[in-house]
């Protein structure tokens, strides 16, 4: 019988001929990778896709049989590294879109970022280098909302036989010690999830850290320790040092100050509630947001505190109830920043568009 070798479609077979590379978008995406006004989050799709493919093994055969044998991982490292610059670059984006798009991904859990400090073979200190770390147990949530995890179809094991050798592929570089990993969620409950430190009656503490010192007891902790630990915490989640160093004049960076050392007091304040937008909150639900909080909410805080003209009496109380509700409602606000930046930028490109038809 004779192998049919045409479609009875001329464009079906020239494309058959063609042999195409590069990222997969799996189409459920734009379903579970919504903003909060219900349209797909495109940019975030997209680096998503990108994060996947660098995740995606490559396939070890033996060249005298052609069998898979294993598999190796296309980075160095253990997790893979980006830069914000590497993703405007490739993108065509700016640095706050790529920054909104990789938060909206943490949120959803299907990546983790850490950044870490690292020192190259020469010496020379690298501080805050972006590792993103793919979730497997997440994407496969957000690809196949259809099935149960465990109807999930994976790939065999690769076979490898007693007659082949297979070559270990070693892993450059140490392990990463990870000094900021900041998941961000807009459930307000009186469990502190993102809380590091656990105090037990013994005075010890668990860090929720790396898994080899998650859950063990560290150290005997008095309040200083307690309140210096809380601290450098929240440094850490604010990303306080890149934050001072975004802003242009020492004013801002003392407002900057000013709301850290706010965070700082409502974490570590030993009353029983907080008041907020004039209502007593229990300090556990006020203490569980705040450690929530990011550079990004502080900087929508600034912003709307920039943009109102009336007087503040208690600047305090406002800036402890800004910061609260700003879990709720940055990601409206950044989403419509974005869309205004996007929308701008399209219209940029079609006037630069017009302006070289008509020099045509």
């Amino acid at each position: 019988m004779e192998l049919a070798l045409s479609t009875g479609n001329t464009i079906v077979d020239q494309i058959s001929e063609m042999n195409f590379t590069g990222n997969i978008i799996p189409a459920e995406w734009f379903k579970t990778l919504r903003g909060p006004n219900g349209k797909p989050m495109l940019l975030a799709i997209d680096i998503l896709s990108d994060i996947l493919y660098w995740y995606r093994p490559t396939e070890i055969r033996d060249e005298r049989t052609g069998v898979l044998v294993g598999y190796k991982k296309k980075f160095k490292k253990d997790f893979l590294q980006r830069s914000y610059r590497q993703i405007e670059d490739q993108f065509g984006v700016s640095k706050k879109q790529a920054r909104l798009a990789l938060d909206f991904l943490c949120r959803k859990g299907v990546i983790k970022k850490h950044l870490v400090d690292e020192t190259t073979k020469d010496g020379m200190k690298l501080h805050n280098n972006m590792y993103l770390e793919l979730v497997p147990e997440k994407l496969k949530e957000i690809t196949y909302i259809h099935r149960s995890s465990e109807g999930v179809s994976l790939k065999e094991p690769p076979c490898v036989f007693d007659d082949n050798t297979v070559v270990s592929v070693r892993t450059e570089g140490n392990y990463l010690q990870v000094t900021t990993s900041t998941e961000n969620t807009t459930e307000i409950t009186t469990k502190e999830f993102n809380n590091p430190i656990n105090l037990k009656t013994d005075g010890s503490f668990y860090v929720h850290g790396p898994s080899e010192c998650r859950g063990k007891p560290v150290k005997q902790i008095d309040e200083i320790d307690e309140i210096a630990a809380y601290r450098e915490v929240i440094k850490e989640n604010i990303d306080y040092e890149n934050l001072m160093a975004s802003q242009s004049s020492e004013a801002e960076k003392q407002r900057i100050d000013e709301i850290y050392e706010i965070i700082c007091d409502v974490v570590c304040s030993k009353k029983g509630t907080i008041r907020v937008g004039g209502e007593d909150k229990p300090l556990e639900v006020v203490k569980s947001v705040f450690l929530k909080l990011t550079s990004e909410h502080i900087e929508y805080v600034t912003e709307c505190l920039d943009k109102t003209y009336t007087d503040i009496g208690n600047i305090r109380s406002y800036l402890i109830t800004a910061l609260y509700r700003s879990i709720q409602t940055v990601e409206n606000f950044t989403i419509q920043k974005v869309n205004h930046d996007m929308h701008e930028y399209a219209t940029r490109n079609r006037e630069l568009g017009g302006v070289n038809g008509e020099d045509d």
